[in-house]
């Protein structure tokens, strides 16, 4: 009985294997953001393999690497911004938008002594400052979308001053060369860490749910392998139901993977919440953010980025996600969001 027992076994474990084996296998690339941390609890908590997919990640150093990187069919899907991504499709590559990672999360930081002078609800403290930036970042274009909003010509009350790295805004932030810096997470939180500097404020004080990080795939993958995509997405759906509803674990997580300190995970993410790690395309908000980029002057002729973006796929893998669990609020809350902004 026991030799029965031992072989049944092993076939079970050889089909297993053999099932995993079989799982169609997707190639993830991102860049090291607390934001992006959807993809270390779908891939922790085994949701990629319970939906059927096979994912290996790779880390970039900034959004053209990873770029690049899909260009040279190294990767099969990735987050890399969204200036990025429309720079390249509008010059001819092949791209789609799939989905999200990453709402919000810019910040605006100064040094202690200027704190109060650029405190206030209002953007108009900004004009007549010099403002340090990464050109084409999410910061550059959000800000100056949130200037223009805000009836701020910012291509004459402001001045801004191109720097090659986040890390060397911060450097000209701390020795007073510019007034304020744009960065992202969790270069501000190591900012205030490191070098004593100060959040001024988060752009989504003036500007509410604007699109950064989203996820694009190469057009050609998308539309011949549709049903690896949908499952993908529903195992980050589930991810951000675990990321909204078992934060101790989620920080432990992201802390793991990230190799950050874990109170500024903590603080990032669920205490200050500079960020929300969502997973939906947010249509709406790439279009909002194109009409930045061309307001800005990055890109002059216009583009049909509508076609580029595919909300299909996101809306299938929630209804599959919504039909086994009907009743949970955060699928809920998926759902009123993905209506609202697609």
């Amino acid at each position: 009985m026991k030799r029965i027992f031992a072989l049944a076994l092993t076939i079970a474990m050889l089909a297993g294997s053999a099932y995993g084996a079989s799982l169609p296998k997707l190639r993830v690339g991102y860049v090291p953001e607390p934001a992006h941390g959807l993809y270390f609890v779908a891939k922790e908590k085994g949701f990629f393999k319970e939906e059927g997919v096979d994912v290996d990640l790779y880390q970039f150093g900034s959004a053209a690497e990873g770029m690049a990187a899909l260009k040279a069919d190294k990767l099969d899907v990735g987050t890399f911004g969204t200036t990025a991504p429309l720079l390249f499709i509008s010059k001819g590559s092949e791209f789609t938008f799939i989905g999200g990672m990453m709402i919000g999360g810019q910040a605006i930081i100064t040094r202690p002594e200027r704190l109060t002078e650029l405190s206030g609800k209002d953007l108009k403290v900004y004009k007549g400052k010099k403002i340090g930036l990464v050109k084409l970042s999410t910061g550059d274009v959000i800000f100056k979308g949130a200037l223009k909003k805000a009836g701020i010509d910012y291509k004459k009350d402001l001045s801004f001053v191109e720097f090659g790295s986040v890390a060397a805004v911060v450097e000209a932030v701390k020795k007073g060369a510019v007034d304020a810096g744009l960065v992202y997470p969790p270069h501000f939180s190591l900012a205030e860490k490191n070098h004593g500097l100060k959040v001024a404020h988060y752009i989504e004080e003036f500007y509410p749910d604007y699109t950064c990080c989203r996820i694009v795939a190469p057009t050609k993958l998308v539309n011949a392998n549709p049903d690896t995509y949908r499952r993908f997405l529903a195992a980050l759906i589930r991810a951000y139901r675990f990321y909204k509803t078992n934060p101790d674990e989620t920080v432990k997580i992201y802390t793991r993977a990230l190799k950050i300190d874990e109170d500024i995970i903590r603080n990032e993410t669920y205490v200050k919440r500079v960020a929300d790690s969502h997973p939906d395309p947010l249509r709406k908000g790439i279009l909002d953010f194109w009409q930045h980029v061309r307001d800005a002057g990055y890109i002059t002729q216009d583009y049909p980025i509508d076609r580029h973006i595919n909300t299909t796929l996101y809306k299938q893998a929630l209804d599959s996600v919504l039909k086994r669990e009907p009743k949970d609020k955060v699928y809920q809350q998926m759902l009123a969001f993905y209506k609202k902004n697609n």
